[in-house]
Parts: C-alpha cells; sequence; structure tokens
C-alpha cells in the first residue's frame, strides 16, 4: 500500500515517516499541496494520502476537494493540532483525522482499517468451470497457475489447488490483464504479490514455493522490480 504525506514542517514529516517506516510502509513525502496534485495528475500509484490540513498557499482540505475533482479514489487522512476542521473532513469523506502528534498505535489501527477496507472491495477475479458449476476465483487469492498437459492448476494461497481443463492462452488473457500477474514461463503465471524474492532464474512464494523463470521470460525480475518501486496493485 503506497502512502503519501504532505506537511510543511519538516519535523512533522520526519516523525510520522518514521512511524510509517516502522510499520514496513516507504512514504512519499512533499512539504506542499501543488507537488501533491502534481504527482496525482501524473498518475503515480497512491492508496493513501495523509494531509497536513494547515499549510501556506494551499491548505489540506483544498488539496483534497482538487484531488476529488481529478478522480482521486484513494482514502484520505487529515492531520491537524485541534478537531476543529473535523465538519469539513467529512465533506471530503475523509477516512480519518488525526489530532498531532498521532500515536503509532494510531496511525498501525487506520491503515490496517484501510488494508482490510481494500482487500474486502477487491472482488476482481476469473470464472472457472469447476466440477460441473461455474465459480469465481478472486485474483487476490491466487498465488499462481501451471499448466500440466492438458490440465491448468490454480494454486491458491489457502493452499487448495483448483484443477480444470484448459490450455494457458485461454485464461491467460485474463489473469494478465490485471497487473499484479505475470507471466514468468511457458507454464507458468504467478501473482507478484506473493513474491518474496526472485532471481534471474527463480521465484519463491510465501508459500515456499520455487517456480522457475524461463529464458525466454528474462525480463520477468525487471517488471517484478520496477512494478514494486511504483507501489502497484492489483485493483490499480
Amino acid at each position: 500500500m503506497k502512502v503519501l504525506i504532505c506537511d510543511d514542517m519538516p519535523n512533522e514529516t520526519k516523525k510520522l515517516s518514521g512511524l510509517l517506516d516502522s510499520l514496513g510502509y516507504e512514504p512519499i513525502v512533499f512539504t506542499n499541496g501543488a507537488d501533491v496534485l502534481e504527482h496525482i495528475c501524473a498518475g503515480s500509484p497512491v492508496d493513501v494520502c495523509i494531509l497536513d490540513i494547515v499549510m501556506p498557499e494551499m491548505g489540506g482540505i483544498e488539496v483534497a476537494k482538487r484531488m476529488r475533482e481529478i478522480g482521486f479514489g484513494g482514502e484520505i487522512v487529515f492531520l491537524s493540532t485541534s478537531n476543529e476542521y473535523g465538519p469539513q473532513s467529512y465533506e471530503i469523506k475523509a477516512f480519518h483525522y488525526f489530532v498531532k502528534p498521532p500515536s503509532f498505535e494510531n496511525v498501525k489501527r487506520v491503515l490496517d482499517e484501510i488494508k482490510a477496507e481494500q482487500e474486502k472491495n477487491d472482488r476482481s477475479g476469473i470464472k472457472l468451470k469447476v466440477s460441473g458449476s461455474v465459480r469465481l476465483v478472486l485474483f487476490r487469492d491466487v498465488e499462481y497457475t501451471e499448466v500440466i498437459r492438458h490440465h491448468v492448476d490454480f494454486h491458491m494461497s489457502g493452499g487448495e489447488i483448483i484443477e480444470i481443463r484448459a490450455a494457458l492462452h485461454e485464461i491467460a488473457p485474463q489473469l494478465l490483464g490485471d497487473n499484479r500477474f505475470i507471466q514468468c514461463h511457458q507454464s507458468y503465471i504467478v501473482n507478484m504479490d506473493a513474491i518474496t524474492s526472485i532471481t534471474s532464474r527463480e521465484i519463491l512464494l510465501r508459500s515456499g514455493s520455487r517456480i522457475p523463470v524461463a529464458k525466454s521470460h528474462s525480463d520477468t525480475k525487471m517488471k517484478y522490480l520496477n512494478r514494486s518501486l511504483r507501489g502497484g496493485r492489483g485493483r490499480e
């Protein structure tokens, strides 16, 4: 999850950035609203914007309004030294409102809630014919697919294996149309969100599975690293 901070006070951004670092996030930091809008307009992926309400030239409320006008659909969290701007924050459909300085516990709780909400709303998937019926398999639950003769096995994050009679080219367009998937071999498509490490020859997944990287897909590692740097998510 990509988190952006905008606060004109360097000490405040340093504290909040350190807190987010300790939670495993790599925040993008800005000190003025104009740069935030430029970043959003450029199409850079952002899931959460934490905006200081009181800033010179353009305050957080105004920044948030303009972000919504240009189509920003992520979550907005406001920062302020008091609760006086609370009613205005609800007009922007802000997810939360922090009174400075936010505690580690509060920030963690709010970001966990945002992450859980995003996962709940992520219902994109593929419909498969399984045992005579049609089943919706959510992309977020697929770790990788493997071709075995005339079958494709969907290896799920919980350990389940769903076997369908199909060729990879029949299901590949739907998987690869979602930016969390990558084909690393003629027989494998992998969910990049499940990768823990990658080399030019092999992918290690959270489950411990090891997936080969074919020479014909030698750009797999670079594609994965580029997506990681952009903070890519499957919902984007």
